[in-house]
């Protein structure tokens, strides 16, 4: 699709998710516990040539899943093994400082090498985990409306939450799961590109080798906001979750949906 950043295929998935709830919670957390600064927040001993700030996405084994939260659009790997204390303390969502000595490896994910260190900033929130969340329980919703498809589009042009480099790693995180290619658009721009299709007599609008995920959320106040979820493949194949609530209860972001409709 050539108005799009495709997720590339080759890289072997480093990251899954666990399964959802009625009232669904998980690992999306705010704030740690109580975290002992002395345990996490060590300064690093040296210079380094190059500094990036990120969002940690995923932490499995010794490896971490970045967002950089400066330039907004990168997404990529590191060792956890020069994290200045206790690594256990840290959890998804929470900003860290990496010095290197610039070496990116130009795969997908992008790995960075030469690590000198990696510290802990601050608590942030794992918006990315939970709309994780939300759109698997939609794919694994309705299941039929999922046969037969090769590629998923999400529509993030209504959310309020996500960085650029978070889209992308929630568009890598479906890839992951799914094994289906992702990308980031709209219902109009699927079909200028013809990826919807319409009979010009019936009028019937269909994505025949794909579904397309649209989740719009309201502004985040008081630790808070509503969403409407939308799955959809064709004019009569539809699946929507509405009036629905995200809030954080101690420190964890949970949802509740609100209504469900099929189409």
């Amino acid at each position: 699709m050539k108005n799009y950043l495709f997720i590339a295929l080759f890289i072997c998935s480093l990251f899954l998710s666990a399964g959802c709830t009625e009232e669904k919670s998980g690992d999306h957390n705010s704030t740690n516990n109580a975290l002992d600064s002395a345990d996490i927040n060590q300064k690093p001993s040296v210079q380094s040539e190059k500094i990036i700030k990120g969002k940690i996405i995923k932490i499995e084994n010794d490896m971490l899943l970045i967002a950089d939260t400066e330039d907004k659009s990168g997404l990529y790997q590191i060792s956890t093994k020069k994290f200045l204390g206790d690594i256990s303390k840290i959890t998804t969502g929470d900003i860290v400082e990496i010095g290197f000595d610039g070496t990116i490896l130009e795969i997908y994910p992008s790995i960075i090498a030469n690590v000198d260190y990696i510290i802990f900033l601050k608590n942030g929130e794992d918006f990315v985990g939970l709309y994780y969340d939300i759109l698997m329980q939609l794919y694994e919703t309705d299941l039929e409306l999922n046969s037969g498809i090769d590629f998923i589009a999400l529509d993030l042009t209504k959310d309020n939450n996500l960085l650029d480099s978070e889209k992308t790693a929630l568009l890598h995180l479906l890839w992951s799961k799914t094994q289906k290619q992702t990308n980031l658009a709209t219902y109009e721009e699927l079909l200028s590109e013809n990826f919807i299709t319409v009979d010009e007599n019936s009028n019937y609008a269909q994505f025949k080798t794909g579904i397309l995920f649209k989740l719009e959320t309201s502004e985040l106040e008081q630790e808070k906001f509503t969403f409407n979820a939308e799955k959809w493949r064709s004019s009569l194949g539809a699946y929507f979750f509405t009036n629905c609530e995200a809030r954080k209860e101690n420190g964890t972001w949970v949802y509740e949906i609100g209504t469900e409709m099929i189409s």
